[in-house]
């Protein structure tokens, strides 16, 4: 992606998650036309409550004995 940002292949980049992180590649970070964020992606109220409401329901349905809704291995 950085090439082809380099030599015009693609016009923008807009991104929140990189191949190597924590590590990103130093072309991408002195791209004019590449926007990075640190996993800001989720920061919306809405997105935020969401995930707190199903962490409860995943906490809630072990308690009781319940596979939870989303398990994590």
């Amino acid at each position: 992606m950085a090439a082809a940002l380099a030599v015009g292949r693609l016009f923008g980049a807009g991104l929140d998650v990189f191949e190597k992180e924590p590590r990103i590649h130093p072309d991408l970070l002195s791209a004019p036309s590449a926007v990075l964020l640190p996993h800001l992606g989720s920061a919306t109220g809405e997105t935020r409550e969401a995930m707190g409401r199903l962490a409860t329901e995943n906490l809630l349905a072990v308690l009781e004995g319940r596979e939870p809704p989303c398990p994590v291995n």
